[in-house]
């Protein structure tokens, strides 16, 4: 049997760690730490981007407290052309926030409690072009009260923005050149994905035959057609900037998707707002619905990316990519 080892007393002070305590001193110190003395002045920064994203544009906005003490009161008020228009942002919503109406533009306000020290706040806001051959401005002015209880004002530069008209000629290429390209390294992808909101069932072949109708009168080349799956490929180039651009249409799991493949970003974007208005108006010159409204773009309204099927009225749908769940085509 083990021998006991001599016992002590559980009393005894043994192997403990001991603090020191705090002074008079010391702690008259810590009153005495107030984010009042910190001086705040340039330390709040803004800076913001505008760039191509997907099918449409990002405008990210970033507030940057390089100070130690947190501001209050954070106000972002952001003023976007008539030409664009929000359809999502982050950090992500219930609603969108409301656009107000202005002479040359409509302004966003969104508001913040506070910016802690030593962080920064992020915001990105979608918007999707909805007119072609447009110029004008987007600027943030930001306002908020810094650790003196004074409200400081500060103003982004406008970001220029024009959304230029296109104008293709067909190019001839082989079908075997679909892959090739599409797989070049330094290519931009984007897809536009739409649901026709209608209570009634619509053959698809009608929808098929307009994409075809479309593509044929902006002057691409067809390269390849699959009746049975319902795609189309085309291939075009830019008359002015010289850039190619590989288009394709396809009707898939009750959603109508243009998808484009080009080196040149920009160009992406005005080519999927240019067909995705056509068919728009397309469809609504046929009878086919009655209002534009009824038109849904299917991104993720939490992560931007395209949810698997469009759902019917009043029905949930779950992304895919960030599994959260939403309402595209609300049951009035």
């Amino acid at each position: 049997m083990a021998k006991k080892e001599n016992a002590k007393s559980p009393y005894e002070p043994h192997d403990l760690v001991y603090f020191k305590t705090k002074t008079d001193e010391d702690r008259k110190a810590i009153h005495n730490y107030s984010f009042e003395k910190i001086d705040q002045e340039d330390k709040i920064k803004l800076a913001n981007n505008f760039q191509p994203f997907g099918s449409h544009f990002q405008y990210s906005i970033i507030i940057d407290n390089q100070s130690l003490a947190p501001i209050t009161e954070l106000k972002i008020k952001v003023k976007i052309p008539h030409f664009l228009t929000l359809s999502r942002c982050y950090p992500p919503m219930n609603s969108l926030p409301s656009l107000i109406p202005n002479k040359d533009s409509n302004q966003l306000t969104l508001e913040f409690d506070e910016l802690n020290e030593k962080s920064n706040k992020q915001v990105h806001l979608h918007l999707l072009p909805n007119a072609l051959d447009r110029k004008g401005e987007i600027r943030t002015i930001i306002t908020y009260v810094n650790n003196k209880d004074t409200i400081r004002v500060l103003d982004s530069r406008p970001a220029e923005i024009t959304i230029d008209n296109i104008s293709i000629e067909p190019k001839v290429v082989p079908s075997s050149f679909i892959r090739d390209f599409s797989q070049t390294p330094g290519i931009k992808k984007a897809i536009k994905s739409l649901g026709v909101g209608i209570e009634h069932m619509i053959d698809s072949e009608i929808y098929f035959n307009l994409l075809e109708q479309i593509f044929l009168l902006n002057n691409f080349q067809l390269v390849a057609k699959d009746v049975e799956k319902k795609i189309l490929w085309y291939f075009g180039t830019e008359s002015i900037i010289k850039e190619d651009i590989l288009a394709i249409g396809q009707i898939s799991s009750n959603k109508v998707e243009i998808i484009a493949s080009s080196f040149n970003h920009y160009l992406l974007v005005s080519f999927l707002t240019l067909l995705s208005n056509e068919f728009k108006e397309a469809i609504l010159s046929k009878g086919i619905i009655k209002s534009k409204d009824q038109i849904f773009d299917l991104e993720c309204r939490y992560c931007g990316a395209i949810l698997p099927y469009f759902p019917n009225q009043g029905n949930s749908i779950v992304c895919s990519k960030c599994n959260n769940e939403q309402i595209v085509w609300q049951d009035y």
